[in-house]
């Protein structure tokens, strides 16, 4: 209740503060949105807009001082993804980011900087007319004092009410962690706050990981899976319909010590994007490429895929990926534990043979 009172008075400033919206979902409806990276340039022509309910533009980054530090074109060379979008009912949205834990602090203790950036994020949307929605991925993995995280809950109440007064239905999202053990959000006022939190559902074994193993397993794995995590956020009090996975259409390939699923790594893992337009990270390999080549598998316990091959110097390397039957199995516990639906990162890492089952579970004709 302390931190609630906070920030509803943090908020005054925008007016009367506001009950929270219903979640905007109506029986068997789901939202569907997917996240397009700056750096995937025009790979939004093969989307499947058809299945989309939101496209998140990805991304413009936030200084500490609560300025745009880099909005990557957003959104003047963006104008023809706009339009391809709404041509099919689909909402832009650009996402508000930052990645630095010390900016995170910095901003959400400045009253000034805080508004800056609520000003700013409303000037973006009008410099589109028609947009309404707004993404917020600000992402801190390590703790923050709580007079920081009690800032950051109050700039997202300022913003909903902004955005509340600017249109009658926006729809305000806000990207969360799968299990924020430094703290660092209040889940459940942002819950109360927001249409919907997009809960990371992906990363569960990384880059830098001391094991290989599925980066978005739904059961499994210890803690380090989909069920574990929804769990962590029911308990918390988060309505279920406000709850948006987000789904990883890549994964990681390590160098490891054997090729027995989960084996310690030697060394940092790279991304795999499941497939992707040969322009987009041509450096990078394609985890069905890899599959294709060194045999694909299946993790017993997961369902996740992966593959196993030694190097011509001899070592272990494994990479665990995602595919249309793992992915299939992420639909359809989002439908049985009744949740608000998905959010694709990154759709250009995807292609039309992993849309079947994204149509099949979420069509709007489903919805």
């Amino acid at each position: 209740m302390r931190v609630l009172s906070f920030l509803l008075l943090a908020a005054a400033g925008c007016g009367a503060a506001r009950a929270p919206i219903a979640t905007p979902l109506i029986g068997d409806r789901f939202f569907v949105a997917g996240y397009h990276p700056y750096w995937a340039g025009n790979a939004w022509t093969s989307y499947p807009f058809d299945a989309l309910t939101e496209l998140y533009f990805f991304e413009v980054e936030v200084a500490r001082d609560g300025s745009f530090l880099d909005s990557h074109g957003w959104p003047g060379d963006w104008r023809a993804l706009v339009d391809r979008a709404r041509a099919n009912n689909v909402q832009v949205t650009p996402t508000i980011s930052m990645h630095s834990a010390a900016g995170f602090e910095e901003l959400f203790t400045n009253v000034a900087a805080v508004d800056r950036l609520v000003n700013g994020i409303v000037a973006l949307l009008d410099a589109t007319p028609g947009l309404t929605g707004v993404h917020l991925d600000l992402e801190v993995f390590r703790p923050v004092p709580l007079a920081v995280r009690d800032g950051y809950t109050a700039f997202v109440a300022k913003l909903a009410n902004r955005l509340r007064a600017r249109e009658p239905r926006p729809v305000l999202s806000v990207f969360t962690l799968a299990f924020d053990d430094d703290d660092v959000y209040n889940e459940r006022a942002l819950a109360e706050l927001a249409d919907y939190l997009v809960v990371q559902g992906y990363d569960f074994h990384s880059r830098a990981d001391a094991r290989a193993g599925p980066t978005a397993a739904v059961t499994g794995w210890g803690r380090l899976n989909w069920g574990s995590v929804v769990d962590r956020f029911v308990a918390m009090g988060v309505p279920p319909r406000r709850i948006v996975m987000a789904v990883p259409m890549y994964g990681y390939q390590w160098p490891t010590e054997s090729g027995e699923p989960g084996a310690m790594t030697r060394g940092p893992g790279v991304i795999v994007p499941l497939t992707a337009p040969p322009q987009v990270l041509p450096e990078l390999p394609r985890a069905r490429a890899q599959a294709s080549v060194h045999g694909a598998r299946r993790d017993t316990v997961s369902g996740s895929p992966f593959y196993v091959y030694r190097e011509a110097a001899g070592g272990w390397v494994q990479g665990w990926y995602e595919d249309a039957q793992s992915l299939r199995a992420k639909y359809e516990f989002v439908r049985q534990r009744g949740l608000g639906g998905i959010a694709i990162f990154p759709l250009a890492y995807g292609d039309a043979e992993l849309w079947g089952g994204l149509r099949d579970t979420f069509s709007r004709a489903r919805r």
